[in-house]
């Protein structure tokens, strides 16, 4: 599901408001505000992506008519071009060139290393999802920068950082840990005996999972975390370019936010890793 297109009919009303949230910042669409001052009869509409929380406010009078749209994206049949986004071509040249300018600085990674991209949304996904066919989902912002790092011949992947937290023998939360694991695909809850592993090295020898830090703090920073670890040489250096979003979690519960309840997609958020080659290597 990619979004939702609400359509308001020209009813008179009061309130029903439609406000939008989305990383703490808030709209508010006044359907009727809009139809009332029209000279002639018109519909209001406004279209969110999936992962917009959305509420409804009070309706004081009248009566609020909407037709509402679910919009999903599907596979194309063989003969059909699959969708695309037309993506903001001003947005993708300003990143390019910001990117090419700090590539082209030995002063930047000199020794190489791995770029980190916090994507800007959450996306459905079920536990048989490969993260390499969501590419083509991926949307607004998050969209540009995948085109963008293409565009200049660096190769982008999608991955999953999952929550590196301490927890109790029944699975909930002591503390938040700063580092997260990271991982190639998405998995489901894992089963361990934590009184032989804890839940990181499950992550970490069962399915191949990498330390990484979370913000741009350096592992040596966290040495409190690196002491108690037998696999510090697994462990990967992230230069975050846009903030990582925590939120992936094995062990959460989460209910998609569409029009309906729905269980068969869960929300979570990939973020883009990008290998750099030394400065002395790069063209």
């Amino acid at each position: 599901m990619l979004g939702s297109l609400v359509i308001v009919y020209p009813t008179p009303h009061q309130g029903g408001e439609l406000v939008l949230r989305h990383k703490d910042r808030e709209w508010s669409f006044d359907a009727n505000s809009l139809t009332s001052s029209q000279p002639f009869p018109s519909v209001a509409y406004v279209a969110f992506y999936s992962d917009i929380e959305h509420e409804v406010l009070k309706v004081s009078s009248g009566c609020r008519v909407t037709l509402t749209y679910n919009l999903y994206l599907v596979d194309p049949t063989p003969n059909e071009q699959p969708p695309s986004v037309v993506p903001n071509l001003r947005d993708i040249s300003n990143l390019q060139s910001t990117l090419r300018d700090l590539l082209k600085s030995p002063e930047f990674l000199p020794d190489g290393g791995t770029l980190g991209f916090g994507l800007a949304h959450l996306y459905p996904v079920t536990f048989k999802t490969e993260l390499k066919s969501m590419v083509k989902y991926l949307k607004g912002e998050d969209a540009h920068i995948y085109q963008a790092c293409r565009e200049l011949q660096i190769h982008p992947s999608l991955r999953m950082v999952y929550d590196d937290d301490e927890l109790n023998w029944d699975g909930t939360r002591i503390a938040a840990r700063p580092l997260g694991i990271m991982l190639e695909r998405i998995v489901e809850q894992p089963n361990y005996n934590y009184e032989d592993e804890s839940y990181r090295e499950h992550l970490i020898t069962k399915f191949g999972g990498i330390p990484i830090n979370k913000d741009n703090k350096t592992l040596a920073e966290d040495s409190e975390w690196l002491e108690d670890r037998e696999v510090t040489e697994e462990s990967m250096q992230i230069t975050w370019v846009t903030p990582f979003k925590e939120g992936n979690n094995l062990r959460d519960v989460v209910t998609a936010y569409g029009n309906q309840v729905a269980v068969d997609y869960i929300y979570c958020s990939p973020c883009l890793i990008i290998p750099i080659d030394p400065a002395s290597e790069r063209a």
